[in-house]
């Protein structure tokens, strides 16, 4: 459907958070493994999201299914189309795969949007942006946001790259730069080539290096984005500076599963945390209402991966209780979840759980 009309404009309908088809219309090189994808609704919708949400994908490669969560890099306020920002990890499954086949006219179903980490649900007048990397995403949705709607809001962008080369959306940010004067942006390389000719500020994050470039840091809220290693060396800086933590936001932006380890590790200590919390031994029956299907299922293990492995289709995406893509309704018996922020109140009164933060404490029964 193409839209000609003003009735046809006003008649589109809102992003909803199940599955929704898209379309790629445009893909474009942002650095060397860098891409953005833009995307619009298959039919035709407009993308309503809070700045610094994410979506989930779920693909299947090679016969294995992935499930991988990215940041939204467009604006809300430019909603008819849904951009993506991903860099190639070449150890990973999921980016490769679409750095490789994702073109104009490819299709995609996404889940969205989620996310806790947003610039509506935390206001501020004075704000810094910090990232590094592609944790740049949400803070150009945020940015982008706010200037086009020609808010007077007092915002330092600084972002750090490796090298000159890695710099993304960087015509951009030169141009917020220059074209709002409440927009002041800070780009620092932390390793510029000899031949990269670069200019501005060298070297990693450090309260010297923040308190020069910001001076009234103190009086802002910081939204963060980056490595995990990056998030907490700045989280230190501003300690040292004598900032106000509770005006401190962050947002882990890790697609392919780099913390993979330490995530394992964490589940083994929620697990080995169960056990103890859980007096039944197990294991436990599940049983699936639509198939009738039952199955025995231990306590140490989590509900969306034993659903998975039993080939039954469920949508995921964060898988850590976030985002709420995994509910399902249960219908009978008791479970113990570590976290389910991603569910909404009246979600949990009508029986919906969260499978990827869930174990069963006694025989379950699920809506599946």
């Amino acid at each position: 459907m193409t839209i000609n009309t003003l009735e046809q404009l006003q008649s589109l309908d809102s992003w909803s958070t199940r599955k929704t088809p898209v379309v790629c219309v445009n893909v474009i090189q942002e650095t060397p493994d860098v891409k953005t994808f833009q995307f619009k609704a298959k039919d035709p919708q407009l993308f309503h999201f809070k700045p610094g949400q994410f979506i989930g994908i779920q693909l299947e490669i090679n016969g294995a299914r992935h499930n991988r969560s990215y940041t939204i890099a467009s604006a809300p306020t430019r909603p008819h189309l849904l951009e993506l920002t991903i860099k190639l990890d070449p150890k990973g499954a999921v980016s490769p795969w679409l750095h490789q086949n994702i073109k104009v006219g490819s299709e995609l179903e996404i889940r969205g949007p989620a996310g806790r980490f947003n610039c509506l649900d935390i206001g501020s007048d004075k704000v810094v942006l910090v990232s590094a990397g592609s944790g740049i995403t949400p803070m150009m949705s945020m940015v982008r946001f706010w200037a086009d709607q020609g808010l007077d809001k007092d915002i330092h962008f600084i972002y750090w790259s490796r090298s000159v080369q890695d710099i993304i959306f960087r015509r951009e940010l030169s141009l917020l730069d220059h074209l709002h004067h409440n927009i002041k942006v800070e780009v620092v390389c932390t390793m510029p080539g000899l031949s990269e000719n670069w200019l501005g500020r060298r070297g990693r994050v450090n309260a010297n290096m923040l308190a020069d470039i910001v001076p009234d840091i103190k009086e802002r809220t910081v939204f963060c984005c980056g490595p995990e290693g990056f998030m907490q060396q700045v989280q230190d800086c501003l300690s040292s500076l004598d900032f106000d933590l509770a005006n401190y936001h962050d947002e882990t932006f890790d697609p392919g599963g780099k913390k993979k380890a330490k995530l394992e590790a964490e589940k083994q200590q929620k697990v080995e945390q169960v056990q103890t919390d859980i007096s039944a031994a197990g294991p436990f029956n599940l049983t699936f209402k639509k198939t009738g299907k039952t199955v025995e299922v231990e306590q140490d293990e989590i509900l969306l991966e034993r659903i998975e492995k039993e080939g039954i289709m469920i949508e995921s995406a964060c898988r850590a209780g976030n985002c709420g893509a995994c509910q399902v309704k249960k219908i009978d018996g008791e479970i113990k979840t570590q976290n389910e922020i991603g569910l909404h109140g009246d979600r949990k009164q009508e029986g919906y759980i969260l499978t990827c933060t869930t174990h069963l404490c006694s025989d379950v029964t699920l809506d599946l």
